[in-house]
């Protein structure tokens, strides 16, 4: 049996696959019923695979890739999924794939849920008020561990994660144009950044926006 430090899990298709990345080997894959096809949002934490795709939230068993619960994120439609998880006991000292008390923070659609991660309950649901109903960038911040940073349309948004009240929120630009995504960095998360590489594990904002070129060029958008 692969060890969990030891898989490789990746995403196309609508499918999600976890490899041997010692010898390349497929340990298992896992097709998502009822989500149709995409590429999804991925984020790995204690037991779990946490998936976004097409206005979903799907949690599969990291040892096998069962299907544990699905979520159809209500009111977020089939847009894309931003996914993060993050520890609600920022003294936790359990690695990082035993179990420990968390939330999964979702965005899509202007909005930003808070998820149960054992049941797949949504705990609660902030509108981003002001935001309209772009793609949502969400950022951790380690100096400010009970709350998430989410950047909409052309505001910024400081939450509490563990009710998802807003702790408060500012206008960035009072331009005219449409609005727009907002990116984030400060020196942690761009230390953190050097670590990843070019893809939308978490903020798959690339595939939304080649969606809408497909559908301007389509006549669709």
């Amino acid at each position: 049996m692969t060890s969990p430090e030891n898989l490789l899990v990746c995403s196309t298709v609508g499918e999600v696959f976890a490899l041997n990345k010692t010898d390349g080997t497929r340990v298992w894959n896992s097709k998502l019923s009822g989500v149709g096809y995409g590429v999804g949002a991925l984020f790995v934490f204690d037991n779990k695979v946490y998936v976004g795709m097409n206005g979903h939230l799907v949690a599969l068993n990291l040892a096998d890739g069962a299907v544990i619960w699905n979520n159809p994120l209500s009111k977020m439609w089939w847009s894309e999924v931003s996914v993060l998880v993050t520890s609600t006991n920022s003294n936790s000292k359990t690695s990082s794939y035993e179990p420990q008390s968390s939330i999964v923070l979702v965005g899509s659609f202007g909005k930003v849920c808070g998820i149960d991660p054992e049941l797949g309950g949504t705990l609660w649901r902030n509108e981003l008020k002001g935001g309209g109903y772009e793609m949502p960038c969400l950022m951790l911040d380690s100096s400010t561990p009970d709350a998430v940073l989410v950047g909409c349309g052309k505001r910024l948004y400081k939450i509490n994660i563990h009710n998802g009240q807003t702790i408060w929120k500012h206008k960035l630009s009072k331009s005219i144009m449409a609005p727009s995504c907002v990116t984030m960095a400060t020196h942690q998360s761009s230390l953190q950044a050097a670590f990843t590489y070019t893809g939308f594990n978490n903020n798959p904002v690339a595939q939304q926006s080649r969606r809408h070129e497909q559908e301007r060029q389509s006549g669709g958008g």
